[in-house]
Formats: C-alpha cells, sequence, structure tokens
C-alpha cells in the first residue's frame, strides 16, 4: 500500500525526493485503512482533506479555523467524506443549523506537511514579479497587519462596511491583481474557495478565497522580495487610508469607537477631521490619555451640513485612493478588432478606440465607435425568439436604455480574428459599439443567461452556438425542452427517446480513462439513480450495486483495465434487476430500460462531439426524472474523459487551446445544488464542473430564470453574467437585487435585450438574432 499511496501523492503532484517523507506521516491505521480504494479514489481522499484543512479558516474573520460549513464541500458530498470521518481524520458538529468540519489532529498532521510541499514547490519570485508591489502588502494583514490567515473575496465586495471593501470598490484594478494572484495559488493548490461565515454571528459572507496557516510565510517572503522603500511607502499609505476610514466609519455610524480610543493613530486623525468640521459641531473638553494624545469628544451643531462635510471627506478619499493607488498594466497592442475581456467592447473597423463611460472602470476597457451611423428604424419588431410566449403588455422601454441595432438589410460584419483569439459576437452596447465575448482572456470560460419566458434566452443560446460552431469549436447542448438547437451551423442532433435509437452506456470501460473503474462506474450510476430516486432506500441502493458488481464479473470484467475492452450489454443489467427479489426496485428502474435509455441502435461517442461542431442532446421526449438522469451521467462521462486527457497547460497564449468543448445547459437550476443538508445537495454536477473543469477545457454556458437558482459556488466561477426580461415582479425583484438595476428595466426590456456583466463592468447589451448574422 505505501507504492500505491506514493503513486497517488506522485499523479497529485509532488516531488518525487519529498515523496517517502510524506508517505510516512500517514500513521500506518490510515495506510492500512486506504490499502482498499484505487489510485483515483486515493486521490480524491487526500485532495479532500487538504481542501478542508485549508477551507476551515473560512470560517472566522479572526482566520481562526475553526472550521468549514459542509455547504462548502459540495464537490465532496459522498465517498472521500465519508472515508475521512471513518478514519478519523475530520470532525463535525453542528452549529445554528450548520454543519461545520474540520480536520483533527490526525488529518492537520497529514495535512500540514503536504501543503507545506506545495508551497515550497512554488516560484517565490515569479509570483512576485508578476503581481503588483501592493498585493501581498494587502494580503499579508491589509496594514501592518500580523501574519495571519486571512481570506479575500472571490467577487468585488458589494458594501464599504469594511476597509477592505472600500479600498477595492475604489480601486478595481487592485481588486483584480489580487484576485489574479489568489486563483494562481488556488490553480498550484494553496488556496480554495469556500463559504466564508462569521460563527459568532452565524452571518453567511459569500464565498471567499481561503488561504492555510503557511500562507503567513508566503508573503512574508515575497514582502522580503520586495523593494523595502516601495513596501513602507505602500505601508504608510495603506495605515494612512485606514486611519482616515475608521474615523469616518465613527463619525457616521458610531463605530470602531474602541479603536479610536485606543489608536494613537486614529485619535490624531479624529482630531483633524474634527477641525474640518468645526462649523458643523461644538469640541468638547478632551478626554486625556496616557499616551499624549487626548480622545476629543464633540456635539453635533448643524446635522445637515454635519452630513455634507462628511460625505464630501468620504469623496475626497475616494479620490486619492483611486489616485494614490495605480495599478498601470501594459496592453497588447490593439488587432483590428479587440476582443471583450474583463469587460470590453469591440466594434468593426473603424476609428481609434475611446474610453468607454461606465463605472467603475477597469484598467484595459476599450471601445471604439462604428464608423457608419445605424439606421433608425427599430428591425426588432419583427424578429421571433424561439422561448417566446403570449404575454400580456409590458410598458414601452425607457428611452435611457433603448438599444440601438443594425437594419436587418445590413448583416453585423463578421469577427476579423486575432490571432490565437477566440472571440464571439453578441450584439451591441447602448451607444452602437459592437460587443464580443473573449473567453480565453478572462479567469474562465462561464457564462449564465438569466431570463423569463419570452426574454430571448433560448435565441442567445443559439447565437453563441453558432459563433463557437463557426470558429470550429465543439459545442454540447443539454436541452431538456427540445428548443435549443441552433438554425445553422455543423449540428449533430441527438433525440433520446422510447425506442433506443441513440444511447451511451454509463456502465461502458475504455482502458484510456483509467478514472473509470467498473467500482466507479457503478458507484457514479448508483447515485445519480439515487438523486432522481431520493425514496429509494440504502439497502435498495446496495442491492443495484452488487447486481451491477456480479454483471461486470460475469462479463468477464475486472480491475484490470486489459478486461476493460469488453462490453457490459444493459440489457443483461435490464434481466437481471427485472428478476431481482426485492420488487421494489424494478418498480424504480423499469422506466429506464422500457425507454432503452442506456442501450439501443447507435451509441452517442464522445471523441465525436469532441471533434467540432454542434451536437444537441434532446431529451424532451423522455420523462422528466429520465431527463436528468440521462444528463447527470451524460455530463459525468464528459467530464471523465476530459480529465482524463490531461490539464490544459498554464499560461498558453493561444486562447483557443485553451478549450476543449462548450457545454451549454437550459434550465441548469435542475443539475445544480442548492441546499445543504437535504437529499438535493449531491446534484453538484454541474457546481463540480464550474469549479474544477476550467483546467480541463471545459467553458459552461448555463441558463435559468433566476439568479436565486445558483449558488454562491457557481456564482464565484462564473465570468460573464447576463440577465434579460423578468417574467414577472417577483423574478425583476431577485434578479435586480443582484444585477443592482431597476426591477423596471428588468421588466421593460424587449426581447434579447439585457444588462451584460463582467467582473465589476456593467452595460446594457442587445443580441443580435441569428437571422441578421453572416454565419
Amino acid at each position: 500500500m505505501l507504492t500505491d499511496l506514493a503513486k497517488a501523492l506522485k499523479a497529485m503532484g509532488y516531488n518525487d525526493a519529498e515523496i517517502p517523507t510524506l508517505v510516512r506521516s500517514f500513521p500506518p491505521a490510515v495506510t492500512r485503512y486506504l490499502q482498499d480504494f484505487r489510485l483515483q479514489e486515493v486521490r480524491d481522499i487526500v485532495e479532500t482533506l487538504l481542501y478542508i484543512y485549508i477551507a476551515q479558516n473560512s470560517s472566522s474573520s479572526r482566520g481562526e479555523g475553526v472550521g468549514v460549513v459542509e455547504q462548502s464541500c459540495y464537490a465532496y458530498t459522498s465517498g472521500p467524506l465519508f472515508v475521512l470521518a471513518q478514519a478519523g481524520l475530520i470532525d463535525s458538529v453542528s452549529w445554528h443549523g450548520m454543519k461545520v468540519i474540520s480536520a483533527t489532529a490526525a488529518g492537520v498532521e497529514i495535512a500540514r506537511p503536504l501543503v507545506e510541499a506545495r508551497i515550497r514547490a512554488l516560484d517565490i519570485e515569479s509570483l512576485a514579479h508578476d503581481i503588483h508591489e501592493v498585493v501581498p502588502t494587502l494580503l499579508a494583514g491589509t496594514v501592518r497587519g500580523s501574519y495571519v490567515n486571512k481570506t479575500f473575496p472571490s467577487t468585488l465586495p458589494r458594501t464599504e462596511e469594511t476597509f477592505i471593501g472600500f479600498l477595492l470598490n475604489n480601486c478595481p484594478g487592485l481588486f483584480i491583481e489580487c484576485e489574479r494572484f489568489a486563483a494562481r495559488l488556488k490553480d498550484a493548490g494553496c488556496a480554495v474557495l469556500a463559504y466564508a461565515y462569521d460563527l459568532d454571528t452565524v452571518a453567511p459572507d459569500g464565498v471567499v478565497y481561503t488561504f492555510p496557516p503557511e500562507f503567513a510565510y508566503i508573503l512574508k517572503r515575497m514582502l522580503e522580495a520586495i523593494d523595502p522603500d516601495l513596501r513602507e511607502h505602500y505601508d504608510m499609505l495603506l495605515e494612512s487610508f485606514c486611519s482616515t476610514f475608521t474615523v469616518l466609519r465613527y463619525l457616521a455610524t458610531g463605530e470602531d469607537y474602541d479603536r479610536i480610543r485606543a489608536s494613537p493613530g486614529h485619535r490624531r486623525e479624529l482630531s483633524r477631521v474634527l477641525s474640518v468640521l468645526s462649523d458643523a459641531i461644538y469640541v468638547l473638553e478632551q478626554v486625556p490619555q496616557a499616551d499624549g494624545v487626548d480622545l476629543s469628544r464633540f456635539i453635533i451643531k448643524d446635522r445637515d451640513l454635519y452630513d455634507a462635510r462628511l460625505r464630501d471627506l468620504g469623496r475626497e478619499l475616494m479620490a486619492e485612493v483611486a489616485e494614490k493607488i495605480v495599478i498601470d498594466r501594459s496592453t497588447p497592442e490593439p488587432v483590428v478588432v479587440p476582443a471583450l475581456c474583463k469587460g470590453e467592447v469591440s466594434p468593426a473597423p473603424g476609428p481609434a478606440p475611446e474610453s468607454l463611460p461606465v463605472a467603475p472602470p477597469i484598467p484595459s476597457v476599450e471601445a471604439e465607435m462604428e464608423d457608419e451611423e445605424e439606421d433608425e428604424e427599430d428591425a426588432w419588431d419583427d424578429v421571433s425568439f424561439g422561448d417566446e410566449t403570449d404575454e400580456e403588455e409590458v410598458e414601452p422601454i425607457p428611452p435611457d436604455i433603448v438599444l440601438p441595432d443594425p437594419s436587418p438589410s445590413t448583416p453585423a460584419p463578421a469577427v476579423v480574428p486575432r490571432p490565437g483569439g477566440l472571440d464571439i459576437f453578441l450584439g451591441y452596447a447602448q451607444d452602437g459599439r459592437r460587443v464580443y465575448w473573449s473567453p480565453g482572456r478572462l479567469n474562465n470560460g462561464h457564462m449564465i443567461i438569466l431570463g423569463g419566458s419570452g426574454a430571448g434566452k433560448t435565441e442567445t443560446i443559439r447565437c453563441i452556438a453558432s459563433e463557437l460552431a463557426a470558429q470550429e469549436m465543439p459545442v454540447v447542448l443539454i436541452d431538456f425542452h427540445g428548443d435549443m438547437a441552433a438554425n445553422s451551423g455543423n449540428i449533430r442532433s441527438y433525440k433520446i427517446r422510447e425506442g433506443g435509437q441513440y444511447y451511451f452506456n454509463p456502465l461502458e470501460l475504455d482502458p484510456s480513462i483509467d478514472e473509470i473503474t467498473p467500482l466507479r462506474a457503478t458507484s457514479d450510476f448508483v447515485d445519480a439513480i439515487s438523486i432522481n430516486f431520493p425514496t429509494l432506500g440504502i439497502q435498495q441502493r446496495r442491492k443495484i450495486k452488487n447486481i451491477i458488481k456480479d454483471c461486470y464479473r460475469m462479463s468477464g470484467i475486472t480491475g484490470k483495465t486489459e478486461t476493460w475492452t469488453r462490453v457490459l450489454n444493459f440489457d443483461d443489467i435490464e434481466d437481471e434487476i427485472m428478476n431481482c427479489e426485492d420488487e421494489a426496485i424494478p418498480a424504480y428502474l423499469e422506466d429506464i430500460f422500457d425507454y432503452k435509455l442506456f442501450s439501443g441502435e447507435e451509441k452517442i461517442s464522445i471523441p465525436t462531439i469532441l471533434s467540432g461542431g454542434i451536437t444537441h442532446i434532446n431529451l424532451n421526449a423522455l420523462p422528466e426524472n429520465l431527463r436528468y438522469l440521462f444528463a447527470d451521467l451524460f455530463l459525468r462521462r464528459i467530464y471523465y474523459t476530459l480529465q482524463a486527457m490531461g490539464e490544459i497547460p498554464r499560461g498558453t497564449p493561444d486562447e483557443r487551446a485553451k478549450f476543449r468543448l462548450f457545454v451549454i445547459v437550459d434550465e441548469a437550476k435542475l443539475l445544480v445544488s442548492q441546499k445543504s443538508g437535504s437529499k438535493t445537495a449531491i446534484k453538484a454536477v454541474l457546481n463540480k464542473y464550474a469549479t474544477e473543469m476550467r483546467k480541463f477545457g471545459v467553458s459552461l454556458i448555463l441558463a435559468s430564470q433566476l439568479i436565486a437558482h445558483f449558488n454562491e459556488e457557481i456564482l464565484a466561477n462564473i465570468a460573464v453574467k447576463f440577465c434579460m426580461r423578468s417574467e414577472n415582479k417577483k423574478q425583476a425583484q431577485e434578479n435586480a437585487k443582484f444585477f443592482e438595476v431597476s426591477e423596471k428595466d428588468l421588466l421593460n426590456f424587449q426581447p434579447g435585450e439585457g444588462i451584460l456583466i463582467i467582473g465589476s463592468e456593467k452595460m446594457n447589451v442587445r443580441i443580435v438574432p441569428s437571422t441578421e448574422r453572416n454565419l
């Protein structure tokens, strides 16, 4: 088993010279316990332990590592967690209705050297050189903080209640730099994304990057590598900003009084600010302090003037932050048509770029105006969108969100390709500029599309799929309603229906994919069955597993890869299950066999899907529960296939080479984990895609009606969000709150119109329908 454990660590990327020492850190009892698991399963178990060891620091604002809420462990909801608990490496407690998981002392003894080895493998000098100098200073403790565990928000904070939120909101470029750094640490296995909970108040704080205790030493070395004078400059600058921010918060809300009373620096700043407010307050006697810096006390004599002065001081601080913390990144020379990246809007060839008037600004945001005026006639009135239904009339769209569009007689110009670029034309911004999506230039290639019935989601999906296919990128459409097929391009359509003309076999093995063993395929199949038939009992699931294992053995298929060329016929499983002594099992599964879901005339080939073009998986003819079962198992098989192909090389300049497959799912809420502690919590196939599959070359495009259909883990890993018209006021209320737009706008959008968010940039966009494209 020591050899198998060493192989697992080697497969996880550990250095050969360190592996013997790391293997010895596993107690003999744990090593013996792991001997019954295969290589891939051991890797999953160890990676899960490392995730918990790092992520448990997210559940305290003080970074004390008190535990990680179970909801963060969405990708590890089955085997690994159970194994770790049985081996005594993790423990859990209930806290105000939440389950909090943490590594035990034995788990820490295993995880610590593994994490330290990963940290030692980091190229510290390269990382320090690649990020802005203020980043490690900021993450090390914000201002002169001690080197302790830290978390960092995965998305730009929506409020400025804390100094870090204020700082990042007023210098978005700084957030991008910090997020780049945190993402690189995550890719190296030295950081994770997890839910941040303050267990003192049981308040969720969104998904954050969480760093292990050893992370302090990375920052310390980075700080030492930076020019001392420059580091001192940022230290003092941040301390000054923090003092002013704390004082203004205190004067506006009465908070942080104890901190101001205890800090001489804050008391000095308070005296300075009160002198500026002299016409709005009466300064009283000062309370003597031992260090000689007295605490000023006052009463307000003119509340309106007082509030106005505070607002002015706040604006001055915002301007000072934006001016003094400047993130200046050189940008590549534009190639005819710049592509959308972190909020870029790109036009057809024409005049020189101009800055796009959006707030807050992000570096390298460029736009060009069209060199020809658009036809004023609105051509959208005659466009029919695929998911549009008859509804009551809504108010006309207000003038401030009218979006110009090209005349149907003048199709949108084709994209002029950038060398190695991948630019997908979406439509037009409010001022007529062309908008492109360039997934290869973003942190990830994932997108969500929201909108009610009739908003134009389906037509938007068709357009994106056709544009991708036109650039020879492979696309698979998981279609629950049968209306997503594009109107043009290389399309392969598979309608899964009674009679089994098209099928795929989830229990078929491939010697080239050693991740899918007979045991793994069996477990995945029964896991998917359990999700879609939640009343299936534990004993019944065990019987199904045993039946499948027996069928593998009877077919001559064992754990040896040389036997995996043999095919396990699904009809053989049908015979065994339908003759099962437990009558409830055939009752659950007979629809699968009646519809010939996993056996038939023509097998759907994943290599064919990956070769290019659009693959349309039409599940509309199946009963509802079988649609989700098929989609779940089909996506799992794609996951394992791409995983077996290995990770996309990091840092590749070819944007097209970053993607092997674009997966588009309508009604994505049906394949997403939304709640913890319920039977639906294990339905995490899309969660795993969003967090894990980027490195294997997958882009997810997910469509649904409400932002609430997507949990925090998915939203934290989605680079682009597009919100279209809401079907009713309730939908508008939920979506408007997230996108920070008015409900009226979301109700009054016309089909094809919506709010596009990339990073912290937001713009109104109108999608050009397929009838007006040159594809």
